[in-house]
């Protein structure tokens, strides 16, 4: 009686056993969700929506699900299933790619800006416009870039300070530091005009009518195109409208009256937009925004310092889809950042 005894409740501890490894292996699926690709190929993970896509894995160990901005860290990563794996928290970011200085020596990133799938970026080392590889499956590193066009520095304007990029459409337009006004780039290669030339928009004069004389982020929402600058460190609408019969195109106008942002950021250095919301990434406080387009007042975006990535100095930010993407000058690299 005794031995049988001793059998049941062997028998109920190893049943007590299974169960609690299937729940821990069910909380890992449910956490980080992995579908088995078949032998040899390389794991992939369920976003929030449902779609499969390849794990994108760095030497730290982080895996991106590109297509809906969930992040996932893992540990040491050849399958979800028995490994430690978790969000990264709101406001970090996850590096895309290894290369450093963009692979082409470009250590002062200073605007980014998205048409379609394409990212484009232009720094300050070079000043030149380049698109950046964000294609995980073609045979160039992620992260690398490629210059737009074969003009020499300048942008052909001798615009030798770049600071924000930002599309309405299929236009590109950037602001700079050295002339203090608004401009289109070209990346039509059909036409006449050599690619990544500017083209100043309207004749308003030298700091966008209001004394702005240091711009540092540009972001677009629908028509209306955002720039931030640090002489006033408030937030503008720019004027690119031809027959609105207002003020010359490439006039600021500022929005709300906040001094410094409500949040001590004077050192803002990026703009981006997700829909109908703008962020805003500053080198004071060095964490993401959302910006009230209506006074101007930010608001903090997750509790991450230096983003979870050591940036300190975050100098753009746009998106494509659900997916918000950041270069900055102390990594020098692509990072996609998690924002909900």
């Amino acid at each position: 009686m005794l031995r049988n005894k001793i059998f049941k409740v062997r028998r109920a501890a190893l049943v007590a056993t299974l169960v609690a490894l299937v729940a821990l292996v069910v909380a890992i699926l449910v956490a980080c969700p992995a579908v088995n690709p078949g032998p040899g190929a390389s794991p992939r993970y369920l976003c929030e929506n449902g779609t499969p896509v390849e794990g994108t894995t760095d030497t730290a160990g982080q895996t991106r699900c590109a297509s809906c901005n969930l992040l996932y860290r893992l540990d040491g990563t050849t399958d979800a299933v028995g490994r430690s794996c978790g969000q990264v928290a709101i406001g970090e970011a996850t590096r895309i790619g290894l290369v450093t200085e963009f692979g082409v020596g470009e250590g002062t990133p200073s605007g980014l800006a998205a048409i379609d799938s394409t990212l484009y970026m232009v720094g300050l080392d070079a000043d030149f416009l380049y698109t950046l590889n964000i294609d995980p499956d073609d045979s160039t590193p992620d992260g690398r870039a490629m210059q737009v066009g074969g003009l020499s520095a300048g942008f052909g304007v001798d615009e030798r300070g770049p600071t924000g990029l930002a599309a309405i459409g299929t236009t590109l337009y950037m602001v700079g530091v050295v002339n203090d006004v608004l401009y289109t780039l070209n990346i039509d290669s059909t036409d006449s005009t050599d690619d990544g030339r500017a083209i100043q928009v309207g004749n308003t004069p030298a700091g966008f009518g209001l004394g702005e004389i240091s711009p540092t982020g540009l972001a677009a929402i629908n028509s209306t195109l955002y720039m931030v600058g640090q002489t006033a460190n408030a937030l503008y609408t720019l004027n690119i409208d031809p027959d609105d019969g207002t003020a010359d195109d490439g006039r600021a106008m500022q929005v709300g009256s906040a001094t410094n942002f409500g949040v001590g950021e004077d050192q803002v250095n990026s703009l981006g937009a997700i829909g109908t919301t703008l962020y805003m990434a500053g080198e004071r406080n060095e964490v993401l925004y959302t910006l009230n387009t209506t006074n101007g007042m930010a608001t903090q975006v997750g509790l991450a310092n230096q983003f979870g990535a050591n940036e300190g100095s975050p100098t753009g930010l746009t998106a494509i889809g659900d997916t918000l993407y950041m270069v900055g000058s102390t990594r020098d690299a692509l990072h996609a950042l998690r924002y909900q």
